[in-house]
């Protein structure tokens, strides 16, 4: 009986994932790339990794070069740059995305910095903290990355969230889709939601926020 039960779970498992995986294909590559400009109070530049002597790689780059074009173009007066370093102490993958996003031609004066977040979650909670309760923000990453991107800043508190892609999926160095991208955020959706919930779960039992926050890195 035990044995029956574990396979069904196993089962429910898979299917569940399989879903999941469809979905994210699906609207990596169905995204439309061509949409009118959004508006907003500012642009938030997730981070796409950084090594630890401060290099992004091309997604990152291809972000800060989104970020800085939506506000040359007048989309949102500043831009919230947000990601920590890939080791304690060294340059952030937020600094990374600010250089490239000024060699794109955006100024200094509307960058923010944001340099402790390490996951998407934490770039939601730690962004918006830095802005007005009703600020209007629109978040950019790559097309397959943004539903989990738009669930996280609503889940962490944001009223409108409006979502431009700065490419559909990361490519390899071969130049072909990435496409194990798109299996890790199949799994990835699920693990958000756990993260949350133990996040929420947290807060009513009292746990300290910073010690929270921990919990969604």
């Amino acid at each position: 009986m035990r044995l029956r039960w574990l396979g069904q779970i196993i089962r429910a498992g898979l299917w569940l994932w399989a879903a999941s995986f469809l979905a994210v294909l699906g609207w990596t590559f169905l995204w439309p790339l061509e949409r009118p400009m959004p508006q907003g109070d500012a642009i938030i530049c997730l981070g796409a990794g950084v090594d630890g002597a401060g290099r992004i790689d091309a997604a990152g780059h291809a972000r800060a070069e989104t970020c800085a074009g939506l506000a040359r173009a007048g989309a949102a007066p500043v831009v919230i740059f947000t990601g920590g370093p890939a080791r304690r102490g060294g340059p952030s993958a937020a600094q990374g995305m600010a250089r490239a996003a000024q060699d794109a031609g955006l100024g200094p004066a509307r960058i923010t910095l944001e340099q402790s977040a390490r996951s998407t979650l934490q770039n939601a909670l730690f962004s918006l903290a830095l802005l007005p309760a009703d600020a209007r923000v629109i978040v950019v990453s790559e097309a397959f990355h943004l539903p989990r991107a738009w669930a996280s800043f609503k889940v962490m508190g944001a009223g409108d969230v409006a979502l431009s892609p700065s490419e559909r999926l990361r490519r390899t160095e071969d130049g072909s889709f990435a496409l194990g991208m798109v299996i890790r955020e199949s799994v990835a959706l699920w693990f958000n939601a756990a993260r949350f919930a133990a996040w929420r779960l947290g807060g009513i039992i009292g746990v300290d926020d910073s010690a929270r926050a921990a919990w969604l890195r």
